[in-house]
């Protein structure tokens, strides 16, 4: 990273600039705050995230990131909406035109894309979704990702039966709330071999496709 140092005097004889005290753009430099909180929560979990080692990461001093992040609670809803960017960029697009079957497997074959791609996702989200049990604030940044997400996948399956491709007698509400609680449990079986994840949510998108096409038994 190129940073901006001072000229107002000739270097020589002085005693070397600290990099921690070079200024960068408000922007980026809260961006690599972030970033460095991110990474070391999908190391470490919440429990071991440090402010003064977010800091090391950066390179900057405790000083600088209290200027950015007056405490440690500030930096977690960062986190929290660096992540909601995350998830909100699909990582396998689809054409507006797609049939809601087409929308419904893209659905879970994004999100196998980003278990592939960006495991600690999951294990940022899983540390957060726990910590919204004690912090309302975070409960509420989660509440409003939850929101969007469950009205996409309720869009889907609305189309689905308009298109006459999922069953007539669906219920909507309930099969995208129960889509996001069996997704969303992914996280909190612990660490699963990368294949294994993959095999799993393969059998999860293949249930749930035959659930809202067919006529369940109960």
């Amino acid at each position: 990273m190129k940073v901006r140092q001072t000229s107002r005097l000739s270097t020589k004889g002085k005693r070397k600039a600290d990099p921690s005290t070079f200024e960068a753009p408000r922007n980026q430099r809260s961006s690599e705050i972030v970033q460095a909180a991110y990474s070391l929560i999908a190391e470490k979990g919440l429990e071991g995230l440090r402010t003064r080692e977010v800091a090391d990461r950066v390179g900057i001093n405790s000083a600088t990131l209290h200027y950015y992040f007056p405490d440690k609670e500030a930096l977690i809803r960062g986190v929290v909406e660096h992540l909601m960017q995350e998830l909100q960029t699909p990582r396998t697009p689809t054409s507006p035109s797609a049939s809601a079957l087409d929308q419904l497997r893209a659905e879970f074959a994004d999100i196998r894309a980003r278990l592939r791609e960006a495991p600690e996702q999951l294990v940022v989200l899983t540390e957060l979704a726990l910590r919204a049990w004690r912090d309302p604030a975070i409960a509420r940044l989660l509440q409003y990702l939850d929101e969007g997400w469950r009205s996409h996948l309720q869009s889907i399956l609305e189309s689905g039966i308009a298109e006459k491709t999922f069953r007539a007698n669906l219920d909507v509400e309930a099969t995208a709330s129960a889509m996001m609680s069996q997704l969303r449990g992914l996280g909190y079986g612990g660490p699963l071999d990368a294949k294994k994840l993959d095999s799993l949510l393969h059998h999860i998108a293949l249930q749930t496709e035959h659930w809202v096409r067919k006529t369940p038994f109960l």
